[in-house]
């Protein structure tokens, strides 16, 4: 298994995907990548321009991942902004939370220059795993599309 990446999974109506990383952050960053290819599936096309930083509060770990992954949709749908450089740099407890640091790099979607792919309509709890190994993390989520 490589270090860090994701891969898409055979589903009947939505997207599924499988994600993984050496840590929690890893794994995050890659199931964001997945979103990312899901809505323009050339990311090389997607210039490093604009810098943001995204923070997420939750309960627990996959709400922490559910929030994550609706502030891209939420941020592509108000700034048209995507993204193809993602780093989670923290994943912390705070006291009965679970705390996100992430900061991405991105330009505003251009239909000329962007090949525009699925449209994601929202982040799913259905199937979603997060499963922490000894050596490594899998993630597994579905789309709505």
């Amino acid at each position: 298994m490589k270090k860090a990446g994701f891969e898409f999974k055979e589903h009947t109506a939505d997207i599924q995907l499988r994600s993984w990383g050496k840590t929690l952050a890893d794994a995050f960053s890659q199931t964001a990548y997945g979103l990312m290819k899901t809505i323009s599936p050339n990311l090389e096309k997607i210039s490093p321009n604009v810098e943001k930083r995204i923070e997420v509060k939750a309960e627990d770990k996959k709400a922490l991942l559910f929030d994550f992954l609706s502030e891209f949709l939420y941020i592509f749908d108000v700034n048209e902004l995507i993204f193809s450089q993602i780093e989670v740099s923290q994943i912390k407890r705070a006291g009965s939370n679970y705390e996100l640091t992430a900061i991405v790099q991105g330009e505003k979607f251009d239909r000329k220059k962007h090949e525009l792919g699925t449209e994601v309509k929202a982040i799913t709890y259905s199937f979603m795993k997060i499963e922490e190994k000894k050596h490594h993390v899998e993630i597994e989520i579905v789309f709505d599309i």
